[in-house]
């Protein structure tokens, strides 16, 4: 017996987080050597980028999908599998077209981590936890964020970038043995206290028993919509900083490559504090508030804290400049948790997987273009229109979520209401 089970179970869901991220940033950190073993033009190195990213797109809806119909253990596994091969298969690549198709297969196959990781959770936390749990999986992103390039580099100065790809692909199998080992649900798990087990299943949503029918009906509910729209616009921004801020700290603010190495991972640590303080501050009001207004406070705190994006771009120094967007990075972290936490708080958790990949497949798509406007813009004026527009995004989304979402309560309250015959 393993006491308290959720949490082990909430480590391992992290750890496949910060395995996705690793895998999908060794192309990133490798990229000098195959750029130049291959004769890539950044064009070209732009192209492999977004076909990760349509992968990644298409990939989240249809794993929330399959999660959603196989059970979040058989959803992970298969995810887990899929990528890991995917991104060992790198190492065998001989070109552009090998590296754009496995980028493409690597983004379908991570598209399963979240959608798979919030029905875990639906599955395992009861309402007054589920936040918090869910601000520890997410800070996966951020840790990922921060281990990366220092893993990648190690390995592929001693074994070579071929290798790093082989190396890191193979982590997915030693978490696959310790996901097979542990999870299960609460129901059926023979190693759960029955404390613990009573506790779980008194404390979270039931299970609607019509995971094909929420499948194809989100989509016709404002509340799911809502969810879709906040993400779509914040997402974007997120993505901004984690793709151009070495760019934009290099080219604007003079950094050269060591003070990028040393410092460029702040604001992935602050955005890492993020994740745990907005499920934390979201628990904390949800013990003297109620559900909407503890949730909409911390997502109304990270939309506002974007706009400190617009001072640091007009920062005259550069040390103040790269404390701002910490404090940016670290609002959108809060700002991600309780987005997460919302599908579960709305959705059966025989729905949670597809909601979860449906919002992130509509953000990932929201990405695409927005980082290719971004290029545009630079090239031809400067980065403070995107500081400008990836500072007030935020609020807009904020003012969309909420007006879509109303009050945050089960749908399946709103559908017995309709078809009793009062509002929907």
């Amino acid at each position: 017996m393993i006491r308290p089970l959720r949490w082990y179970i909430v480590a391992l869901l992290f750890l496949s987080t910060v395995i996705s991220y690793i895998d999908r940033q060794v192309l990133s950190v490798n990229a000098p050597l195959i750029r130049a073993e291959y004769e890539l033009s950044n064009t070209q190195y732009s192209q492999l980028v977004t076909a990760f990213l349509i992968g990644f797109t298409i990939g989240q809806p249809l794993m929330g999908w399959i999660v959603d119909r196989r059970g979040t253990r058989a959803g992970l596994l298969l995810a887990m599998l899929w990528w890991s091969i995917a991104g060992m298969l790198h190492g065998a690549a001989r070109g552009f077209g090998d590296l754009a198709a496995l980028r493409f297969l690597l983004g379908i196959g991570e598209g399963g981590a979240v959608p798979g990781s919030m029905r875990g959770i639906s599955e395992w936390f009861p309402q007054r936890e589920r936040s918090f749990a869910t601000g520890v999986f997410a800070s996966g992103t951020t840790v990922g964020a921060l281990v990366s390039a220092p893993i990648i580099a190690f390995t592929t100065l001693r074994y070579g970038w071929r290798m790093a790809f082989v190396v890191t692909g193979a982590c997915g199998f030693v978490w696959l043995a310790a996901w097979l080992w542990l999870y299960d649900v609460p129901e059926r798990h023979s190693r759960i206290d029955p404390d613990e087990r009573r506790m779980i299943v008194e404390g979270r949503s039931r299970s609607s028993g019509r995971t094909r029918a929420w499948t194809f009906e989100l989509l016709r509910h404002r509340k799911p919509w809502g969810i879709i729209a906040g993400r779509s616009i914040m997402d974007p921004v997120w993505w901004f900083y984690v793709f151009w801020l070495p760019s934009y700290l290099s080219d604007v603010r003079g950094f050269d490559l060591a003070e990028i190495g040393l410092f460029a991972w702040i604001p992935f640590l602050t955005a890492t504090a993020g994740t745990f303080t907005g499920g934390w501050w979201s628990s904390r009001l949800l013990r003297r508030t109620t559900l909407t207004r503890a949730r909409k406070t911390v997502l109304l705190a990270g939309a506002a804290g974007t706009l400190l994006g617009m001072p640091a771009a007009r920062a005259s120094d550069a040390w103040l400049c790269l404390l701002l967007i910490s404090a940016v990075t670290f609002s959108i972290g809060m700002w991600a948790t309780i987005t997460l936490t919302l599908a579960v708080d709305i959705l059966p958790p025989d729905a949670v997987g597809s909601m979860t990949g449906l919002s992130g497949g509509g953000a990932a798509f929201v990405a695409i273009g927005f980082t290719l406007l971004i290029g545009w813009i630079v090239d031809h004026f400067s980065y403070w229109p995107v500081f400008v527009i990836a500072g007030t995004a935020p609020l807009v989304g904020f003012a969309v979520l909420s007006t879509l979402i109303g009050e945050i309560r089960p749908l399946e309250l709103e559908r017995a209401e309709m078809e009793s015959g009062r509002a929907f």
